[in-house]
């Protein structure tokens, strides 16, 4: 698997060691140090793309952070020598059948190439000025060198030359039309490709744990993945939290065993520095983010190199609060363009959660396939969220795999609240 945590880049005058300066603002990602790629000639431009490991292990030839899952074959040499040709939009049109999470950036002494998945999932920023263009995973590492910095477009790639730059767009996941699928059928088509990103992210995850909490979207991946290969359950939060208690007891109905990691106040102060050492959060990104953390952090002690989760469940099949709200006050269009918006937004939490993630392990989420984005987006709303009921489609999946009752209709409890670490975090803000 990618040892890779992290890419920084820069092309220009090598007055400095600029590359240094920002892969040092990253070093907590880099557990095992740096890799550079270089070229450069005295007199002329340089070019340089560096990257965080996290562990040790075989370095890719092309510098990329993440994976690309499908197709399994994908070759990355092939596409780095089409961008080397600046063959720019064959390569975004190649891009376009690949299911990944993944940030690239290619480089030489005039043009800098930027490369995202199309949600976002691993996070990458540029600058750039008329004799420098600089890139890196985390804003903070080039903003602190006094530079204004962009995000990278999401689901794209970016050509960036020192004058001019250009966006090709990765075909992206809309909602297009709504496919005419009645609930079975929509289950069933769920339970397929859900199965199909679970088994291709396995086959370059090295071992596994599973952050269970016993809700349908932690149970269905459970259910799942240890039926392809083995994934070890992880119960997390604070001694007699809902989490924990709920989290051991679904494990034993759907007959697998889970480890019980409990957390003090002393944990999530020291991951609370940990974590604000190095970016500012609010106080509910950084209640999400000490869970992330804490989790990753533990796992990665047990020797597993993945970390796997449900996020984005909730958005792809209607499981807030918010989208029955909506769609009791303003119809069931208004709870599909709120989710729609949630989904193309949804890079805001999931860069959160890589950023508490990187120093440990690399975070592995099904839900967030691309073909399950797209079958989601087309999907009609009703199977999602009615006036009584949220996740119904999901909730199908389950029954069909014959979940138990109790685990089909858990109601939805977000981490931060279920496992206590948001009661702390404002207990420890009143104690300052």
């Amino acid at each position: 698997m990618n040892p890779v945590s992290g890419l920084a880049a820069c092309i220009g005058k090598c007055k400095e060691d600029l590359l240094g300066k920002i892969l040092s603002q990253m070093v907590h990602r880099a557990t095992f140090g740096f890799h550079l790629y270089s070229s450069s000639e005295e007199g002329k431009c340089s070019a340089s793309v560096g990257v965080c490991l996290r562990f040790q292990g075989e370095v890719p030839s092309v510098p990329i952070h993440g994976e690309i899952f499908e197709p399994e074959d994908f070759d990355l040499k092939r596409l780095h020598h089409a961008l080397l040709d600046r063959c720019f939009a064959k390569a975004a049109k190649v891009l376009q059948l690949v299911d990944g999470a993944y940030s690239m950036i290619i480089a030489d002494e005039r043009d800098m190439v930027l490369i995202r998945d199309h949600l976002g999932l691993k996070p990458l920023y540029y600058v750039q000025k008329p004799d420098l263009i600089a890139a890196a995973s985390e804003k903070n590492a080039l903003q602190k060198l006094g530079n204004e910095v962009e995000e990278a477009p999401r689901n794209a790639l970016l050509h960036l030359s020192y004058s001019e730059k250009r966006i090709y767009p990765i075909q992206e996941a809309k909602d297009g039309e709504v496919v005419d699928d009645d609930l079975d059928e929509a289950a069933m088509r769920i339970y397929s490709v859900l199965k199909d990103s679970i088994a291709s992210r396995l086959k370059r995850a090295g071992n596994v744990a599973l952050g269970f909490s016993g809700g349908v979207d932690s149970t269905l991946l459970a259910k799942i993945a240890s039926n392809i290969g083995r994934v070890d359950l992880l119960c997390f939060g604070f001694e007699g939290s809902r989490d924990v208690k709920w989290g051991a007891k679904a494990a034993e109905l759907i007959g697998l065993d889970a480890q019980i990691y409990t957390i003090d106040a002393e944990d999530v102060k020291h991951a609370r520095d940990r974590l604000l050492a190095h970016r500012s959060l609010s106080t509910l990104d950084l209640a999400i983010a000490v869970g992330v953390e804490l989790m990753a952090r533990r796992v990665r002690e047990s020797g597993y190199q993945t970390l796997m989760l449900g996020q984005l469940a909730d958005e792809l099949f209607g499981g807030y609060m918010r989208y029955q709200s909506a769609l009791k006050l303003r119809g069931l269009d208004a709870a599909q363009r709120l989710m729609i918006d949630d989904i193309l937004s949804a890079h805001k939490g999931l860069e959160r959660d890589e950023y508490a993630s990187a120093p440990y392990v690399d975070l592995c989420l099904p839900y967030a396939s691309k073909p399950l984005v797209e079958y989601a987006l087309k999907i009609h709303p009703r199977l999602k969220v009615d006036e009584e009921r949220r996740k119904i489609v999901l909730r199908r999946v389950a029954e069909m795999l014959n979940l138990p009752k109790e685990i089909v209709d858990a109601p939805k409890k977000a981490l931060q609240y279920s496992a206590g670490i948001f009661k702390a975090i404002e207990a420890a803000k009143k104690s300052l």
